[in-house]
C-alpha cells in the first residue's frame, strides 16, 4: 500500500479515502498545478489479474466520454510503476450511502430530489451508450454545493463498444439488480438503471430496500417473483404520483418501466412542482393529497440531507411549545391560589 506523501505520477497521496478488493481511493494534489484529485488505482495484488484491468480501463475509457455535472469528472490517467491510475474529481460530502446509515430514510422531497439528479446523470450516459449497472447508495457523492454526482463505472456497459463488453454474466449489487441482469442477458438497455434507480429511491423514503434477505438466492427470487411493497402504503405523507413512479420502474420486465431517463426526469420534477402528469398506465386507487411547498433555495441538497436536526424541530417544536406553555400556567395558577388562601 502507498502512504500520504508518496509521488504517483505527478500527484502526491495525501489520506486514503477508501479501499476495497481491487483498488484504494486516495485524496491527492498535483506538484504543479496545486489542484486536489481523487486518485484510484489499483491494488499491487490485483494489478495482473486480467478481469481487474479490463473493469479499471472500462471505468477509465467511459469516464472519458461522460460530461455532465451530475457525474464525478475524469481529469487523466496513467501509468506508476506498472500500476494503472486515474484522477478524478474530488467530492469532499461523502455519499448517499453514509447518509442513511445515519439517518435511515429521508422526507419524500429530498428523496425525490437526489432520484431527479441522478436521474439527469444517467439521462447523460444512457445518451452516449453506457449504462451503469451497479447503481447503489455507496455510488452516488454529494458536493459542498448541494450536486449528486454519479460514480463508479467498474462494472459499466459500453453498448458502443464490444471490446468493454462482458455480456452473460451477474454481476451487479444483489439489492439493487433488476430481473434481466440477475439471469444474465446480454440484450440490455438503460431501463436496467431505472429499476436500481426505483430501489434507491424507495430505500430512501422508506428507509429499507424494496427487497431484501439473508442471502443472494432469496434476494435474487424477490427481484424475479415478488411484488414490490407500494410505497404510500409504507410511507403515509409519501405522495401517490411519486408511489405509482416508483412501482413502475420496479416493474419486472423492461418494457412496463419508463422508457427512458428523460422520462423519470419530467416525471420527477412534476411531482417536485405539485403538477404532476399521470403515468402511461397509473394504478387506479383513492388519491393522496401531496404536501404544499415549493423546492427551498438554501441550505442546498446536501446540507438538507446531512443536517438531522432541522426536520426534528420542525416536527417537535410547536409540541414543546404547547407543554412548556401548560406546565408554565398551572404553576402560575397554584401561586395564586396559595395568594388567595392567605
Amino acid at each position: 500500500m502507498p502512504t500520504t506523501g508518496e509521488m504517483i505520477g505527478p500527484y502526491v497521496l495525501g489520506v486514503c479515502l477508501g479501499q476495497g478488493g481491487f483498488g484504494a481511493v486516495y485524496e491527492a494534489t498535483h506538484q504543479e498545478t496545486g489542484q486536489r484529485v481523487a486518485l484510484k488505482f489499483l491494488l499491487d495484488t490485483k494489478q495482473l489479474e486480467s478481469e481487474v484491468q479490463s473493469r479499471f480501463v472500462r471505468e477509465v475509457a467511459l469516464l472519458q466520454k461522460l460530461d455532465h455535472e451530475n457525474v464525478v469528472r475524469h481529469f487523466e490517467a496513467g501509468l506508476h510503476e506498472g500500476s494503472i491510475y486515474c484522477a478524478m474529481e474530488l467530492v469532499e460530502c461523502g455519499s448517499l450511502k453514509e447518509v442513511l446509515a445515519s439517518r435511515r430514510k429521508l422526507p419524500w422531497r429530498e428523496s425525490a430530489e437526489v432520484a431527479l439528479q441522478l436521474c439527469r446523470a444517467l439521462e447523460h450516459a444512457h445518451a452516449r451508450g453506457c449504462i451503469h449497472r451497479d447503481l447503489k447508495p455507496a455510488n452516488l457523492f454529494l458536493s459542498e454545493d448541494g450536486v449528486v454526482k454519479l460514480g463508479d463505472l467498474g462494472l459499466a456497459r459500453d453498448l458502443n463498444d464490444s471490446r468493454l463488453t462482458a455480456s452473460g454474466r451477474t454481476v451487479g449489487t444483489w439489492r439493487y439488480m433488476p430481473p434481466e441482469q440477475i439471469t444474465g442477458q446480454s440484450d440490455i438497455d438503460g431501463r436496467l438503471d431505472l429499476y436500481a434507480a426505483g430501489c434507491i429511491l424507495f430505500e430512501m423514503v422508506a428507509g429499507r430496500v424494496p427487497f431484501d434477505g439473508p442471502d443472494f438466492v432469496t434476494i435474487f427470487d424477490q427481484h424475479l417473483e415478488s411484488m414490490p411493497p407500494r410505497l404510500d402504503l409504507a410511507v403515509s405523507d409519501c405522495p401517490q404520483h411519486l408511489a405509482d413512479l416508483v412501482e413502475q420502474l420496479l416493474a419486472k420486465l423492461p418494457a412496463e418501466r419508463p422508457a427512458s431517463a428523460t422520462e423519470v426526469v419530467e416525471s420527477l420534477e412534476n411531482i417536485l412542482s405539485g403538477k404532476p402528469e399521470p403515468l402511461p398506465h397509473p394504478r387506479v386507487r383513492d388519491s393522496i393529497t401531496i404536501p404544499d411547498g415549493g423546492i427551498s433555495a438554501t441550505p442546498n441538497l446536501t446540507q438538507r440531507l446531512q443536517n438531522h436536526s432541522t426536520i426534528d424541530i420542525r416536527k417537535t417544536g410547536w409540541k414543546a411549545f404547547t407543554v412548556t406553555a401548560i406546565f408554565l400556567t398551572l404553576v402560575v395558577a397554584i401561586l395564586l391560589i396559595f395568594q388567595l388562601a392567605k
